[in-house]
């Protein structure tokens, strides 16, 4: 007869709500943390921020979208033909307030803050992927580390761009200045004349996201994670806590909810009582199969808005910004402008083929995601809302919800991500 030990505690019941890779990630964190994890998620892969992106790890990560600097040069971006940003209608709910919110996020002292806010999450990126992957050893191949250039056209783009450098060494990060020679000895000759780059030594970025993260679930699903293909839409509450998520195909008992679901998480948020600022911003990728010209490292064109990333033989050009408007469907003109651009920077080359993707960036007023217990229901836990940095916070921000749930001593202080921060 087979003993049965009474004292050996069920595994608790955790419901991650988003599968993109903040979801995958806490997941992946809450698995190795011996939790019965069941993932919600509805979004078809080629609609997501982790798809549509560069995958840069690391690269720019701690200056705030919203500054002065920003400011002053959106009246020409919009003027623009081939900008990096488009606005229209219809516009996002309370869009008006989110701007007047970010206008006063975006003075000096703020932006220390938030910069601070961003360190804290994005430099340790790249150790807490490798960190988070030791089960998955295999995985690893999707990440290489080899630096990220910030490229500018001429002079004037490398002194412009000096007070954010000086804002980058003051959080740690460790950079170095490339005259012309050295940056071409990194990257094929470019149109420009004399373009100088600054080198962020320590930046990595991922091969072929979608890959990684169709690869990443099935490697949770044989460690008894379960997937289900619904919508969450709401929660059933007892006092202060939730006892179901209402989905799209039912009701799911748990022990824990966590929100990971981006843009999605404002509106998740709210059913609990929390009041989010968040905007959706939506963002394009194209990638060119096989092209002629080679790049080894990730290459960040800040005053064009967009990245060119090394995606196995491909390569993988991300960015601008479009707020407002339809959602979900392919946009043309910002697939057009990335086209022109890559050949004003490296003229005309071949390729095989071209794929396109475009997903939602959750922008928050002053560039810092929603972190930690939701301040009204003890076993719900937020983690959604970091913008164009979602690669680089994941795996952090997967070990932060899964220490709370744990009631281990975080190492990071998760104040300036506190949800109540917009009441």
């Amino acid at each position: 007869m087979i003993k049965i030990n009474k004292n050996l505690k069920p595994k608790k019941k955790v419901i991650v709500i988003g599968g993109g890779i903040i979801g995958l990630a806490t997941a992946c964190r809450l698995v190795q943390d011996s939790f019965h994890v069941t993932l919600i998620d509805k979004n078809k892969s080629n609609n997501r921020a982790s798809i549509a992106t560069a995958g840069i790890i690391g690269g720019s990560s701690v200056i705030p979208w919203a500054n002065d600097h920003l400011w002053k040069k959106i009246p020409s971006m919009l003027l623009s033909e081939n900008g990096p940003l488009k606005v229209t209608y219809p516009l996002p709910a309370n869009f008006l307030s989110f701007i007047y919110k970010s206008r006063k996020v975006g003075s000096n002292l703020e932006i220390n803050k938030s910069s601070k806010g961003l360190a804290a999450l994005g430099l340790k990126g790249w150790t807490e992927w490798q960190s988070l992957l030791k089960p998955f050893a295999r995985l690893k191949k999707f990440f290489t580390q080899r630096g990220c250039l910030l490229y500018y056209g001429d002079k004037d783009e490398y002194l412009n761009e000096i007070k954010n450098n000086n804002l980058r060494r003051k959080h740690g990060m460790n950079i170095q200045h490339l005259k012309t020679k050295e940056l071409f000895l990194k990257i094929p000759k470019t149109c420009d004349k004399n373009p100088l780059a600054t080198l962020i030594l320590k930046a990595g970025h991922l091969n072929n996201p979608s890959k990684f993260q169709d690869s990443l679930i099935n490697e949770l699903k044989k460690k008894g994670l379960k997937k289900i293909s619904a919508s969450a839409t709401g929660f059933e509450m007892k006092h202060n806590k939730i006892n179901n998520v209402i989905t799209t195909k039912g009701k799911i008992k748990c022990d824990y909810a966590i929100i990971c679901s981006g843009t999605g998480g404002k509106d998740l948020a709210k059913k609990l009582g929390s009041k989010i600022s968040m905007i959706p911003a939506w963002g394009t990728s194209i990638i060119f199969k096989n092209p002629k010209i080679k790049i080894n490292q990730p290459i960040l064109i800040e005053k064009k808005g967009f990245a060119i990333v090394p995606n196995g033989n491909d390569l993988r050009v991300a960015g601008l910004v479009q707020v407002g408007g339809k959602t979900n469907i392919r946009n043309l003109k910002f697939e057009n402008i990335l086209l022109n651009q890559m050949k004003k920077i490296f003229g005309s080359f071949k390729y095989k083929g071209i794929s396109y993707a475009t997903g939602a960036r959750p922008l928050t007023p002053d560039s810092l995601p929603i972190i930690g217990q939701s301040p009204n229901y003890k076993n719900v836990f937020f983690n959604f809302g970091h913008g164009h940095w979602g690669m680089t916070h994941a795996p952090v921000c997967a070990t932060i919800v899964s220490n709370l749930i744990c009631k281990r001593r975080n190492k990071i202080n998760i104040k300036p991500y506190d949800a109540s921060r917009f009441n």
